[in-house]
């Protein structure tokens, strides 16, 4: 069985933002003294029930709070709180006491009554796991009732490999915490759950208010409500607005109201397109109203003050997208809900920071005939981001292919995590206006198609959409003009394809087209590529309605020069193409996407790590000297000496955002050149590409178990910073170890 990475929140693991299982929002954090009349409160709010199944006896509320929140000196005690509302109140609170001198911890939990079998259980279960894991904890034991149904249900249904022993009244439960594949996959599927819960309303609302809308036709309320009524959205649409509301006015064909509150109907979704000083009331008049969901179109709003509208938000139990969003279309429920209207539907799912851009690509993919499931406009990404959107995209089965136009990253970690998942059922393409290595390389690892441009993305999107992968790396390329097809062969080889080049001659017509289009259906090619050029002898519309008629279960691309129209343009079974370079660039990142979805996520363990001695290595340090940077790396397995053979400097240093660079080079006399780099953590296949370039000179094998012990030793310390080796062939010869302050 090989390593299970531990699972990356979106947000911090002990510090920010959760989610409830029905997707209502609320905040996690460590519990300090100062929550005492927090604890007070909570405690008074429970059924005496609720307390006796915690504290086993009759207790009062200060005395019980007293309990939670003390720890003797010499304990490990960790406490967390889930808070929500406005002002704040305990919903949730969970711990782990460390038992003195083993690798065994008590865990225990306490849910509010009111919210009991939302997943808080479950959550505290999960993150005190993973911190308690963090810090060489081996097992968690708990003691409960046997009638606590709900609470052992907890422990069954995590994940973990639980043992329970009852006596008497009470049932002892004991697991490793150590992660599994079966416990990464219950964290994961947790998350996925509650945030497509939260999702819902965005994108299947029961109704719509418009705060904001006007009777002005050019305003942006008006248009809000226009695009709603025009879409044909399927449910109530309610226009608010303080002064034709309250005289009994109308917007369009709707009558207004004069605030949230006086709306009849169901409102789980309310745009807001109100000045900037009154977004915050609009807010919390949502919040009184029961919405669930807010999207924010003013902009102007500074990173700091769109992140305080975010907070005020999930205190009120909504998310947020925007400020400065454009909104959101889905087909699927006939929903436009901002100022795109709604396009023709179709398999491709588009998220856009930019609403300018967002609004230009919807028109672009209509204009070559590739429908849209949803369009969502991040605006300032204040909440919603792009890995909410791609946990909704995953189970959405109008969505066949996902792009993405990213413009910054929030959480990438969790973004490849999620990429490397969701990559296996559904292409992931993204465009990203930096060329930062980084970015290039975290695509490269999580599977995601990279496009150069907007073009190019379209152009691979429309092949992708056909559902349709190369069955292997042969194309069978069929031409009538050699010019053009040199530049489809160099392309096609330039992406790892191989070419069986049919050449049918300047003056081949129709019939000598459709032969060789039916035996290239049939050949063992993995995808064909007919181009045609016009030269007088086989006419245009009759090659095109062989491959409008072509029934292919392969990829079909074709290429008109000279043909007028969008650079890409989808057929019934084909993708027609105006340039041959964009066809074959197509099929390139295809068949990419192909080999890397093939290629199994494994991350190999080494059973050899001395993890526990490495732990007590470094606890309590802020840096180590020569002799411990030494034995930590002899604690992970890595060969240290001289040797003969090929020398090398692997580096490892932190990035803010992408976590652990690890970077190779190769020392000349002229300096360093690097060879490549990759974040960790590595899979098998990631160090093999880091590798790549030693292939026809030495045998990569030992070096590629040198990076992936550096990688396991990086994720398992995030304390250590920097690590500096020199190979001196596949041994370590010199090394430096640094560390940070976490």
């Amino acid at each position: 069985m090989g390593y299970v990475p531990p699972p990356a929140p979106q947000h911090g693991l002990e510090e920010g933002p959760v989610l409830l299982k029905d997707g209502r929002t609320a905040l996690l954090r460590r519990a300090s003294k100062k929550d005492l009349p927090l604890f007070i409160a909570f405690l008074r709010r429970l059924s005496p029930e609720s307390l006796r199944m915690r504290f086993f006896s009759p207790i009062s509320p200060e005395k019980a709070a007293e309990l939670l929140l003390s720890a003797k000196p010499e304990e490990e005690k960790v406490t967390l709180i889930v808070l929500t509302g406005e002002p704040q109140r305990i919903v949730a609170t969970g711990e782990y006491v460390r038992v003195k001198g083993q690798d065994t911890a008590e865990v225990a939990f306490l849910v509010d009554d009111a919210y009991q079998g939302k997943g808080l259980g479950t959550l505290l279960l999960e993150r005190l796991a993973l911190i308690a894991a963090k810090r060489g904890v081996r097992r968690f034991q708990a003691f409960t009732l046997a009638e606590n149904r709900p609470m052992l249900n907890v422990f069954m249904e995590s994940g973990f490999q639980v043992k329970a022993h009852r006596e008497g009244g009470e049932v002892e439960v004991e697991f490793e915490i150590v992660l599994t594949k079966k416990a990464a996959e219950r964290f994961e599927w947790r998350e996925k759950v509650s945030t497509i819960a939260s999702l819902h309303p965005f994108f299947f609302p029961k109704g719509v208010a418009v705060v904001g809308a006007s009777r002005d036709p050019e305003s942006i309320g008006y248009r809000v409500v226009e695009n709603l009524i025009f879409g044909r959205f399927q449910g109530p649409v309610f226009p608010v607005n303080e002064a034709i509301g309250k005289e009994g006015g109308t917007v369009g064909p709707l009558l207004a109201y004069p605030s949230l509150e006086r709306v009849p109907g169901p409102v789980d979704l309310a745009v807001i397109a109100v000045p900037k000083e009154r977004v915050g009331e609009a807010l919390e008049a949502s919040g009184r109203r029961g919405v669930r969901g807010v999207i924010v179109l003013t902009t102007g709003f500074t990173p700091e003050e769109a992140k305080a509208l975010a907070d005020k938000a999930r205190r009120l139990s909504m998310r947020l997208l925007g400020p400065g969003s454009l909104g959101l279309t889905h087909t699927a429920s006939r929903l436009a809900a901002g100022l795109v209207p709604l396009p023709r539907g179709g398999p491709l799912a588009i998220s856009s920071q930019s609403g300018t851009l967002g609004r230009a690509v919807i028109a672009y993919a209509e204009g070559m005939g590739l429908g849209v499931s949803s369009f969502v406009s991040l605006g300032a990404k204040a909440d919603i981001s792009s890995n909410d959107l791609l946990q909704f995209w995953e189970e959405d089965e109008a969505t066949q292919v996902i792009l993405l136009y990213l413009e910054s990253f929030g959480n990438p970690r969790r973004f490849s995590r999620l990429a490397r998942r969701i990559g296996k059922r559904k292409p992931i393409l993204a465009v990203h206006p930096s060329r930062d290595p980084l970015v290039r390389t975290l695509f490269a690892q999580a599977g995601v198609v990279r496009a150069n441009s907007l073009e190019e993305a379209f152009d691979v999107a429309a092949l992708l959409s056909l559902g349709r992968l190369p069955e292997n790396g042969q194309v069978r390329l069929i031409s009538n003009a050699s010019g053009p097809s040199n530049l489809a062969l160099e392309a096609l080889k330039e992406g790892g394809l191989e070419v069986e080049h049919v050449d049918l001659g300047s003056e081949a017509r129709a019939e000598a087209f459709q032969k060789a289009l039916r035996e290239a259906l049939e050949s063992e090619a993995g995808s064909v590529f007919l181009l045609f050029v016009p030269m007088g002898f086989a006419k245009e519309e009759e090659v095109l309605a062989l491959v409008r008629e072509a029934e292919s279960p392969k990829p079909l691309l074709a290429s008109f020069l000279g043909v007028e129209g969008p650079r890409a343009r989808l057929l019934p079974g084909a993708v027609l193409y105006r340039f041959p370079e964009s066809a074959a660039i197509a099929l390139s990142r295809a068949w990419a996407y192909r080999r890397w979805r093939e290629e199994p996520l494994l991350f190999p363990d080494f059973p050899d790590l001395k993890l526990e001695e490495a732990r007590r290595l470094l606890e309590g340090k802020r840096r180590l000297s020569p002799e411990e940077a030494r034995a930590l790396l002899l604690a992970f397995g890595l060969p240290l000496g001289e040797d003969e053979g090929l020398r090398l400097r692997l580096t490892a240093t932190p990035h803010p955002l992408f976590g652990p660079v690890l970077t190779l080079l190769l020392p000349t006399p002229l300096g360093e050149t690097p060879l490549g780099l990759r974040l960790s953590p590595l899979t098998e296949g990631d160090a093999q590409e880091l590798l790549r370039p030693l292939e026809g000179h030495v045998d990569p094998g030992p070096y590629r178990e040198i990076v992936l012990r550096v990688s396991r030793l990086l994720e398992e310390f995030p304390q250590v910073e920097r690590l500096e080796l020199e190979l001196s062939g596949p041994r370590v010869a010199r090394f430096e170890v640094a560390l940070g302050d976490r």
